[in-house]
């Protein structure tokens, strides 16, 4: 079921690099693509790239000792469907330095149509050695099935618990087990035409109460306040209530629940999703009209300047620069409650999962931890090609300099809000995947008035009260 998010996405980096079709931080989950897979192998890559990388010679060597038998081992990873383009982009960051790294392995880029096709195979006992996934609480449904391996003896041989902050590494552990390493991060965050605001003459808002007044103004005038659509994948949804539970609730209210303090049922979590409904049944969000608005839309309503608005992901910025270069726009943290401060939603933007059908762990433990070393080969793709970053200890942002001023403030933004610990909780992260599967399908039966939010959130909460009385709730820094 993996996501649109991810389609679009740049295969491998858990790079957003083109404009939403689905959850970030979901997966293949509701994807409406169906059907086989199709393949590339780095053995074919066409672009090659210098990955700058002081670890390649000694990875080469190690993956030279995997062939010792005199055949090559072939090491197939997966990611979903891409186009021509956005292969290109991976070929470049990812398949080239890998077979560079690794001259003795075969490296296959396997592509899958969707998550199901990937699950199928799996649980066949087939499958790729290296599944890219949409983050923790996709990891969870393999892990409940054996499906993963505990990664803990190669978290032990790489130090990879000392390189990666811990509200990422953390949460990438599933009933006390390390399933997965977090492949970069991202949020949810509020963009602003810049255009748009100006010709109008509006401020950016500080506050919840500017935002609201500011959303009056803009319907006055025409415009839709906040775009959204999610016509073609209807788990989009938790964009919007993630954002509002972090923002207009507050994390340590959203932590108080993950961990049994308090209940999704009391205020002020019943009132954030209440006014997420309200603003909704206002016409502040998407108009009324989301259902029939996809969320490729929604970026060409805001680039096109139909609204001065959009909350999204920070995978969306390096679709808005291909697609629309020439809107103008800056994106901010969601105007705060006073009383909460600032908030950015954080998630992992995808995780590493190593197949327990896997004949080559070890070796795929070793592509793994070449990826997240080679700092100067993912510096260059978050550079040149607006990957998302890393969430590693020895990120420096400096390295970005001379890339796009719009990405390079998102992304000090995403780094200062991590130091400040200004961090929220998205869904596909923090939440338990039965519990998040449940909203999506039934946040637009919120909108559309075919159920209450008291009911929402009274089913909601059961699956809270199982995640934590089976010990699968995700850990919340």
């Amino acid at each position: 079921m993996r996501n649109m998010k991810k389609i679009l996405a740049m295969c491998l980096a858990g790079a957003m690099v083109f404009s939403m079709t689905a959850c970030g931080g979901g997966s293949s989950k509701d994807s409406s693509n169906t059907g086989g897979e199709t393949q590339s192998s780095t053995a074919d890559a066409g672009t090659a790239a210098d990955t700058g990388s002081e670890d390649a010679g000694t990875v080469a060597e190690a993956g030279s000792e995997a062939a010792s038998d005199g055949e090559r081992t072939k090491l197939v990873i997966s990611c979903y469907l891409a186009d021509d383009n956005q292969v290109a982009v991976r070929e470049k960051y990812i398949d080239e330095p890998l077979k560079e790294a690794f001259p003795d392995v075969d490296i296959e880029i396997k592509m899958y149509a969707d998550r199901q096709s990937l699950q199928v195979e799996v649980a066949g006992g087939a499958g790729p050695d290296i599944m890219d996934l949409d983050g923790p609480t996709d990891v969870a449904e393999f892990a409940k099935a054996d499906k993963v391996l505990d990664l803990g003896e190669y978290a032990e041989k790489y130090g990879w618990g000392d390189m990666f902050y811990d509200w990422a590494y953390n949460a990438s552990y599933y009933e006390g087990k390390l399933y997965s390493l977090p492949t970069a991060f991202e949020g949810m965050v509020m963009y602003y035409n810049t255009d748009v605001m100006e010709e109008h003459g509006w401020e950016i808002p500080g506050t919840k109460d500017e935002l609201i007044a500011l959303m009056k103004e803009v319907q006055e005038a025409g415009l839709i306040p906040i775009t959204f659509g999610n016509a073609e994948y209807q788990g989009a949804v938790d964009w919007l209530y993630s954002t509002f539970l972090s923002c207009y609730a507050g994390p340590d209210v959203v932590k108080d629940i993950m961990e049994g303090r308090a209940k999704i049922t009391d205020d002020p979590a019943k009132a954030s999703i209440n006014d997420m409904v309200d603003w909704w049944k206002e016409g502040y969000i998407g108009e009324k009209a989301s259902q029939s608005v996809s969320t490729m839309d929604m970026n060409a309503f805001f680039s096109e300047g139909r609204t001065p608005m959009m909350i999204n992901g920070t995978w969306a910025s390096s679709g808005l620069l291909v697609t629309y270069p020439e809107c103008n726009w800056v994106s901010k943290m969601m105007p705060q409650d006073e009383e909460i401060g600032e908030v950015l939603p954080f998630a992992t933007a995808g995780a590493y999962a190593i197949n327990a059908n896997s004949p080559n762990a070890d070796l795929a433990a070793e592509v793994l931890n070449y990826l997240f070393t080679s700092l100067d080969r993912h510096y260059d793709s978050i550079r040149e090609a607006g990957y998302q970053p890393y969430p590693l200890e020895t990120f420096d942002v400096g390295e970005l300099q001379g890339m796009d001023p719009k990405l390079l403030d998102q992304y000090t933004l995403l780094m200062d809000a991590q130091e400040k610990n200004q961090i929220g909780f998205c869904s596909w992260t923090f939440f338990p995947s039965d519990m998040r599967v449940y909203m999506n399908e039934n946040v637009d039966g919120l909108f559309l008035d075919m159920l209450t939010v008291d009911e929402f959130l009274e089913e909601s909460q059961k699956f809270v009260d199982q995640a934590l009385e089976n010990g699968t709730m995700p850990v919340l820094p």
